[in-house]
């Protein structure tokens, strides 16, 4: 009997066994299964060292690119350079008005005409030969015959108030007794010759101010607004040259 007992509580634990042998792997997977997120986090945060790794890197090659800006800056504005401009265009009046004489011949009377041949422009003196054949009359050789017309209607439209004769290959260009008319359109010309020369002075006082604001990015305000004070300074004692060149040489004409 009690062999039998034996047996029933053996078969009475059977079915217990069986069930927790089938319920561990359930157990096992489960616990097995978490790690997973914890891998997935891992990855989460590497990904995000790596955005701020990368971060690093673009605001180190910006400050980088800064740096090598400030090393690579010049300067535009020249206070030298922009006198020697103003200068320059003082001398070209200069010359031009030396040239604007009433009733004597002279070869550099025709010095600033412009041939126009097709669709270029050529200087006088690079078409021609012009000499004094007395004291009332200038010959103009040109050096091929087919810019004879050219050249003959560029010294009449050059304003000098001259009318060209074409005589067989040369050109002869009689310089007329000043009259009062002809002394009031050499007058008109030196004046428009003035305001060519001041519309360049304007232009160039634009371009250095246009400079100096560049360079303001990395010189001081004083040293900048002293700069355009010296800019504005060159201006105005250049234009009143002008003004006073001017002048004498409507003086001259009209007398």
């Amino acid at each position: 009997m009690s062999s039998r007992l034996f047996r029933s509580l053996v078969s009475s634990q059977l079915p217990r066994t069986a069930i927790y042998a089938s319920a561990r792997p359930t157990i096992a997977q489960v616990a097995w299964q978490r790690p997973v997120f914890t891998a997935t986090a891992t990855r989460f945060y590497a990904k995000k060292s790596k955005d701020n790794k990368k971060k690093s890197n673009v605001e180190s090659k910006a400050a980088a690119s800064a740096d090598e800006d400030e090393g690579e800056f010049v300067r535009q504005f020249s206070e030298k350079q922009t006198q020697e401009k103003y200068e320059k265009m003082i001398t070209q009046l200069k010359e031009h008005l030396s040239v604007m004489r009433m009733g004597r011949a002279n070869p550099s009377l025709l010095d600033n005409v412009r041939v126009r041949i097709e669709h270029s422009h050529f200087s006088l003196k690079d078409l021609a030969q012009v000499t004094i054949r007395d004291p009332q009359t200038l010959l103009v050789t040109v050096h091929d015959g087919d810019y004879m017309s050219a050249v003959d209607k560029s010294i009449r439209e050059a304003g000098l108030n001259l009318n060209p004769i074409i005589d067989n290959k040369v050109i002869r260009v009689p310089i007329p007794k000043p009259t009062k008319e002809s002394r009031d359109k050499m007058a008109k010309l030196v004046s428009t010759t003035g305001e060519q020369t001041k519309h360049k002075v304007r232009s160039l006082r634009q371009d250095s101010m246009k400079q100096l604001k560049h360079d303001s990015k990395h010189q001081s305000a004083d040293e900048i607004k002293k700069l355009e004070k010296s800019v504005q300074n060159l201006t105005d004692k250049y234009n009143k040259s002008i003004d006073e060149l001017l002048k004498a040489k409507i003086k001259e004409i009209q007398s």
